[in-house]
């Protein structure tokens, strides 16, 4: 996990993969207050963008998440939102199973989980692999706005920056 705020990404990007600072870029250039709620395609199925409102909910109320495709980047366009993060166990079972089509298993009980709460223009870069549960309340549930960028991890293993060109 990675978690930065545009309006410091510069020197947060020392020894970022190229592909992820393009992104930022992309998240940097964009007027999401001219996007309406929905999906964004940026390059094919390979990296694109949910614009999305949700309320946010209290832990208990809310599942984690693990990937194995993609790379989600969290960037909250408004509100405050809380997201937890951990490492993920062998030994964690999922409340629900592996989902290849949607490519994400769902987890309740999470050991070490740690929280990051975040302000508009923040962003965090979550890896396959490792779980996180993004929309919690940091103390009501309140109404908030972000972008969920998914990067197929396939991007980072591309050394030439060709298919980025946002």
């Amino acid at each position: 996990m990675l978690v930065g705020s545009l309006e410091q990404e510069e020197s947060q990007r020392c020894g970022m993969h190229p592909a992820l600072s393009k992104v930022i870029d992309f998240l940097q250039n964009t007027d999401f207050r001219q996007l309406e709620n929905g999906k964004y395609t940026i390059d094919s199925d390979r990296l694109y963008v949910n614009v999305m409102e949700l309320t946010t909910k209290s832990k208990e109320d809310a599942a984690a998440e693990k990937h194995r495709r993609y790379i989600d980047i969290h960037y909250l366009l408004k509100g405050e939102e809380r997201i937890g993060w951990s490492f993920h166990d062998e030994e964690m079972i999922p409340s629900q199973a592996f989902n290849e089509e949607q490519d994400y298993a769902l987890y309740q009980g999470v050991a070490d989980e740690h929280f990051v709460n975040l302000t508009p223009g923040m962003y965090v870069i979550l890896y396959p692999n490792e779980i996180h549960r993004p929309g919690l309340c940091q103390g009501a549930p309140a109404s908030i706005r972000k972008a969920v960028v998914k990067i197929d991890i396939e991007l980072l293993k591309i050394q030439e920056a060709g298919p980025f060109l946002l």
